[in-house]
């Protein structure tokens, strides 16, 4: 069993991020970047499991982007490429004692995706737009997604204002690893997202950045990779989760540069709350540092707390009234901590750096008191290597 694409490269994507430059939109020159990532889990240890430890997973990732001016304005294409193999945890139960035990899926999953996106951003009026259009397609699943972006800056003024809308639709159809033959052979879900934001000129050096955001996903939201295991019929039963989720997300960053340290410090911090009575915090901190003019090292930490899905537990002693069910460590309430460095080097239009982050998932770390962690949250090691050249 393997979890679903929306959630499976999180970790790739945050470090991809960070690696790969956004272009701008009044970019001067053609750009060219490479970036490889590696994603590895640690293994499950064997007392949470049956009695061995478990490989999780594993993920290699190849990102190719160009970016080019056309006229007035920049565009940009991303090719992905990624190949993922490991288990994952299937389903908890407890033991004789009580203790939890984590099963994980019986054999390794290995499969391949590619993902293409293409952006292109201009000026109407003083307003600069973005639009974006993209498609990934794996062997159980497929998307195509789409979204507009604008910023305005009232001339004169030290504020901005920007927003997008940003849709997809994915269409996932499980094979190898099914959980069960209970399961669905396919379905479909929608995606919205759509946020504002203003950002504040604060001084010379400071700016402020705040922005509201809206997610609705609705259709089949479950897992078709995971069970539920019910105590009272020794049994498990397919994941099940409500078939709509809507969400807010209210953010802040700041960014300020050092002028006698040739710095920036970056602190972003994000609050989240969804229908599913998860409620999440997220504080980013940031210091990129350059030295030698043409060197750039930025180490980072970032901490992230949530609390459960109100539907969640380890296992059930009855099957819920309302029929849902999920014992997915990513709606169980925990706390986690990561650890990011990034170096980066200029020489003349060519440009190498690499990353590394390191991330460990914990009831410990959680805001609030956990009473039971789940025994499958996650650790893993990413790492990264980037390379540019400006025509």
């Amino acid at each position: 069993m393997k979890p679903t694409r929306m959630n499976k490269t999180t970790a790739l994507q945050a470090l991809t991020s960070a690696a790969l430059a956004i272009p701008g939109l009044a970019a001067a020159e053609v750009q060219t970047e490479y970036l490889y990532a590696h994603y590895q889990e640690a293994d499950l240890p064997a007392s949470k499991g049956v009695g061995q430890s478990s490989e999780r997973y594993e993920i290699n990732s190849h990102r190719f982007r160009l970016t080019s001016p056309l006229g007035e304005a920049t565009a940009a294409l991303n090719l992905t490429l990624e190949s993922m193999s490991g288990a994952s945890p299937w389903y908890i139960m407890p033991d004789a004692n009580g203790k939890l035990t984590q099963i994980m899926s019986g054999a390794s999953i290995s499969e391949e995706r590619a993902d293409v996106e293409a952006t292109l951003a201009y000026p109407v009026g003083d307003v600069q737009v973005a639009v974006s259009l993209g498609y990934s397609k794996e062997d159980d699943y497929e998307a195509v997604n789409g979204g507009a972006e604008f910023e305005h800056t009232p001339e004169g003024q030290a504020y901005s204002f920007s927003g997008g809308i940003g849709y997809s639709y994915d269409r996932l159809e499980p094979t190898v690893g099914r959980s069960s033959l209970d399961v669905i052979r396919k379905a479909d879900r929608d995606s919205l997202n759509v946020y504002g934001g203003v950002s504040f000129i604060l001084g010379p050096q400071t700016v402020l950045q705040t922005s509201l955001g809206y997610a609705l996903g609705d259709g089949y939201l479950s897992d078709p990779y995971k069970r539920a295991y019910i105590q009272s019929q020794t049994d498990h039963i397919p994941d099940n989760r409500p078939g709509e989720r809507s969400s807010w997300t209210a953010s802040a960053r700041l960014r300020h540069y050092v002028a006698p340290l040739g710095a920036a410090l970056h602190a972003d911090y994000r609050y989240y709350d969804d229908e599913w009575e998860v409620t999440a915090h997220t504080l980013d901190i940031a210091w990129h540092q350059t030295f030698a003019d043409t060197w750039r090292l930025t180490p980072s930490l970032r901490y992230y707390s949530q609390s459960q899905a109100y539907f969640y537990a380890p296992f059930y002693q009855n099957v819920r009234a309302d029929g849902l069910a999920s014992s997915d460590y990513r709606l169980s309430p925990y706390g986690a901590l990561s650890l990011r460095l990034d170096l980066r080097k200029a020489i003349g239009a060519w440009e190498l750096g690499g990353g590394i982050e390191r991330y460990e998932a914990s009831a410990d770390y959680a805001l609030e008191s956990v009473k039971v962690e789940n025994p499958g949250l996650v650790e893993y090691l990413a790492l990264s290597f980037k390379l540019a050249y400006r025509f």
